[in-house]
């Protein structure tokens, strides 16, 4: 069930698949800020242009940005920020990146191509 959205409408387009980036199921642990301040949690499907973070407890609405997503990754940590996509209280959210520099992009590249 953690993975809703990636059977959802993230997937779904032509010929079934909505799918533009390379994605690699595998744990890192990461927190994020919220309204109630920073959340611990963890990352358990990334790409270079989104992630799915599972957070029982905090779920923020779909649409909602955020910020300082830090995630620890082989090499050391990462933070970007971006939008929600498909929320499931008690469960977790995928985020949809934004506004990354060049560098960041490039790690994230590496990150899941060198696993593809």
């Amino acid at each position: 069930m953690a993975h809703q959205w990636l059977t959802g409408w993230w997937n779904q387009g032509l010929n079934g698949n909505r799918r533009q980036r390379q994605r690699i199921e595998r744990y890192f642990d990461c927190s994020w800020m919220s309204v109630w301040g920073d959340q611990k949690a963890r990352i358990s499907s990334i790409s270079p242009t989104g992630c799915y973070i599972d957070s029982r407890f905090t779920v923020p609405p779909e649409g909602t940005h955020v910020r300082e997503i830090c995630m620890t990754i082989p090499g050391g940590e990462l933070s970007v920020h971006g939008t929600v996509l498909c929320p499931t209280p008690g469960v977790g959210f995928a985020v949809r990146f934004a506004d990354m520099d060049d560098e960041t992009q490039a790690v994230l590249n590496r990150l899941v191509y060198a696993r593809a």
